[in-house]
């Protein structure tokens, strides 16, 4: 189905979100005090599915969800409506992980304190958002007509009374190791540490744990190796995209969101890398003893911001390569990004150093 809003675009990113399995999960044993192993395994997988289904649904029929149907290209990017269709998709999981912290698990049935539930819950359209979840597995009672009615919420899962124990594990993990992400992209390393530990989600993680690829995680924590021995300063950098993670020739730029040398991105999954190359010209020499995939990043160009229009760009820059001419906008990142691969990692590195050089 051709997308036609904003909300469908989205579910299908949160859908791609959702962290890909590994071949083996590592269980600490404090999740498996009522639950053995081989059970625990093929139960998260259940849940990992309902995951991807609902926001696949989402995205294939969005109106029956209540949520914004906004057109995208009545819109701009950054308004509003945009950041309320980039985070809609996240309702009926945060909806439900309310439902888990505000509750206690009692012979298979999970019971909320509405009042609890109250005080917390910002999810828009719950009563739709109720009456959906029931197409996943789910029962509820204490409701009316999906509205809340009483002072408790029962909520059970008949098909598979395990399913309500891994969730209410993986939401209390969430909730006390302030992890409520991970709970939304179904991260499978909120159970490898005890009730009270997160020993991921660190460094180079942030941008690894959503990759798809094998090569992709590979190249990352690769990347990230060589730069941090060579004394390069790193820290999270964030965008609606996905998250970041940059690399700075001095500390105090960290905090500062300054200029970084390097930026490892997942835009929407995918890997992207950004390099700092503010004199293209230091560069053209060398290009021409490199491969032809490191070459492919300088052909082609953008048409600039608003800035190039009027003469006041200064982030900018044009440059010629056999005949032909460029420009490359620096103004929102570092002008030259594309999706790398691990064995040209020495001429991405070089190009940034000589790049650097007026």
């Amino acid at each position: 189905m051709e997308n036609i809003y904003w909300i469908q675009e989205w579910a299908k990113v949160r859908q791609d979100e959702v962290v890909r399995l590994p071949d083996s999960l590592e269980i600490h044993d404090c999740f498996l005090k009522h639950i053995a192993k081989e059970e625990f395994d093929s139960t998260f997988k259940e849940i990992w599915n309902m995951f991807t289904n609902i926001y696949g649904d989402i995205a294939e029929l969005p109106e029956t969800f209540g949520m914004p149907l906004h057109k995208s290209w009545e819109y701009n990017y950054f308004t509003k409506e945009a950041r309320e269709s980039r985070n809609a998709p996240y309702r009926p999981l945060k909806l439900l992980y309310y439902l888990l912290i505000t509750g206690d698990l009692c012979n298979g049935t999970i019971i909320v304190d509405v009042d609890k539930f109250k005080a917390i819950n910002d999810v828009k359209n719950i009563p739709v958002i109720f009456e959906r979840l029931e197409d996943y597995g789910f029962s509820f009672e204490g409701l009316k007509k999906y509205k809340l009615a009483r002072e408790n919420i029962y909520i059970s899962y008949p098909d598979n009374t395990q399913v309500l124990t891994a969730l209410k594990l993986m939401a209390d993990k969430a909730y006390i190791t302030n992890r409520t992400n991970d709970f939304l992209v179904c991260h499978y390393k909120l159970f490898q540490d005890d009730m009270n530990t997160v020993n991921y989600g660190y460094g180079a993680d942030i941008v690894a744990d959503k990759m798809h690829t094998k090569e992709e995680k590979e190249f990352v924590y690769a990347m990230d190796d060589l730069l941090s021995k060579m004394g390069y300063y790193a820290g999270s950098r964030e965008s609606n995209e996905g998250p970041g993670y940059a690399y700075y020739s001095k500390e105090n730029e960290i905090g500062k969101k300054g200029p970084y040398h390097y930026l490892m991105s997942s835009n929407k999954t995918k890997l992207v890398l950004y390099l700092r190359i503010r004199n293209v010209s230091k560069c053209l020499d060398y290009l021409k003893e490199c491969p032809d995939s490191v070459k492919q990043i300088f052909l082609w160009g953008d048409n600039g911001c608003s800035n190039r229009l009027n003469g006041t760009c200064i982030h900018g820059q044009e440059y010629t390569i056999d005949g032909n001419t460029y420009w490359r906008c620096g103004c929102c990142n570092a002008s030259f990004y594309f999706n790398p691969i691990i064995k040209d990692i020495s001429h991405y590195i070089k190009l940034v150093e000589l790049g650097l050089k007026k």
